[in-house]
């Protein structure tokens, strides 16, 4: 082993990455008969015991010229650091905007990221160790592990562990942070609606702390709550709908409330309710309809129709120019108009069953009925017999439904705590009256078929 040291020198770079085999040129090389192994050895000697390259082995061996000093003779194995975990979303997040086709609004100019209820939101994959390097001595180079994604699951989200994802435990807004992901209950706009935020269609409730002008769309599957005043807008929610000031139609204005409707005033306007209309003040020349109680306790009910399945209370109805003022109980004109075309298809259909079994039993009786032609065409009327029948079943459940819906016009009230002026006309199911003269204070039911007035004070 001398003889090596005589002629070469082993060094490493600061690092310790790399070894390099250098000839001094002390002593005639030419003298010198190198071995694999006594190389390998004197590399140990010198410490290098990790990385020796086969290659650089060979090149020393079979190449006798100084030109390939200082020769690197080993390599150290670079660490390879962790990756870090991450995030992979399960929807879209650019997804908030709406498609352009023949019939877009162009108020439809953003759609609200919404997840349901039970939702995968996003996939969490975990970092990793990495893989443990080492230097030309064999000395260990920890890699450096990959850092954890600091997403946490914020309000109305959950976490499971077995899949490692996030999960919406509610309908509702998606929202995401460099912290956290959570699922919002409410989407809520700070201003009047406008071009900005377009028409909104969400699956949580909504909250507008303005104004919604004419031509505006807002839909919510919960609630919505206005803190101003509507124009001739649409407004539709499976819950309730708050309005603080009121709506101002035009004639277009449009509310569909699904449980209660609360609002400041109704002035030309459609409004229908699944439960009973609170009007802070009047409702002028309006179409109103709600399931149960219409209260306008501190203002006018003038012009137009109003339709309740129990109670309308209000302090005045109609006003001294005999403008006609209808007040419906026991049904509502959207329910009497679809029972109405429910009846009609019943005897379209029932009249097509008949012709239909008309028609089966001719063919029955041909002498060719046991034709292929013939059992095809019989087929062909059984199917669309069967299908007819399904069609007149089900219109019969809806017809059953509907006249549940109706009421009892014989448990409904009026009740006026001012003034009812002339023409306008009170109707209870199919009984009607109309005021001919100033009454005050009185309250009107059907008894016994007759509509019943009586004072209140």
């Amino acid at each position: 082993m001398g003889k090596l040291q005589d002629f070469f020198v082993v060094s490493a770079s600061n690092d310790r990455m790399f070894a390099y085999l250098d000839y001094t040129g002390d002593n005639d090389k030419s003298e010198l008969r190198l071995d694999r192994n006594e190389i390998i050895q004197f590399l140990h000697d010198n410490k290098i015991t990790a990385g020796i390259d086969e290659n650089a082995l060979d090149t020393l061996l079979t190449v006798n010229n100084s030109d390939i000093y200082p020769l690197l003779i080993a390599k150290g194995v670079s660490p390879e650091d962790g990756k870090d975990g991450k995030i992979n979303y399960e929807f879209n997040l650019d997804d908030n905007r709406t498609n352009k086709t023949s019939n877009w609004n162009f108020r439809d100019v953003m759609r609200i990221p919404s997840v349901m209820e039970g939702q995968r939101l996003a996939t969490l994959t975990l970092p990793t160790s990495g893989i443990t390097g080492s230097d030309v001595f064999g000395r260990p180079i920890q890699a450096r592990p990959g850092k954890a994604s600091r997403l946490k699951s914020g309000e109305n989200v959950v976490f499971r562990e077995d899949d490692l994802s996030y999960y919406a435990t509610i309908e509702g807004q998606i929202s995401i942070t460099e912290r956290s992901i959570q699922v919002l209950s409410v989407f809520e706009v700070k201003e009047d609606l406008s071009m900005k935020q377009g028409n909104l269609d969400f699956v949580g409730s909504i909250i507008i702390k303005g104004d919604v002008p004419s031509g505006y769309t807002v839909k919510a599957k919960g609630d919505i709550s206005i803190f101003g005043m509507v124009e001739a807008a649409t407004i539709i929610a499976e819950g309730s709908v708050y309005i603080s000031e009121g709506l101002s139609g035009l004639k277009k204005g449009f509310i569909n409330a699904g449980e209660n409707l609360r609002i400041g005033y109704i002035n030309q306007g459609t409004v229908y309710a699944g439960n009973d209309i609170y009007a802070e003040n009047s409702i002028l020349h309006s179409n109103i309809t709600a399931k149960q109680q219409v209260f306008c306790q501190r203002g006018n009910i003038i012009g137009g129709s109003i339709s309740a399945g129990k109670l309308v209370e209000a302090k005045d109805i109609g006003n001294r120019l005999g403008t006609k003022t209808e007040i419906a109980f026991g049904f509502n004109k959207t329910t009497a108009d679809r029972e109405k075309k429910l009846l009609a298809k019943k005897e379209e259909l029932q009249g097509t069953l008949s012709k239909l079994k008309t028609i089966e039993k001719k063919m029955v009786d041909q002498e060719n009925s046991d034709t292929a032609k013939a059992k095809i065409t019989l087929l062909r009327i059984k199917n669309s017999y069967q299908k007819a029948a399904d069609q007149l079943e089900e219109a019969e459940k809806t017809l059953e439904q509907l006249t549940a819906e109706l009421g009892s016009e014989h448990e409904s009230l009026l009740i006026i705590r001012g003034h009812v002026y002339p023409n306008v006309i009170v109707s209870f199911g199919k009984f009607k009256r109309k005021i001919e003269r100033n009454q005050q204070y009185i309250e009107m039911t059907l008894e016994k078929n007759e509509i019943s007035m009586q004072n209140i004070k």
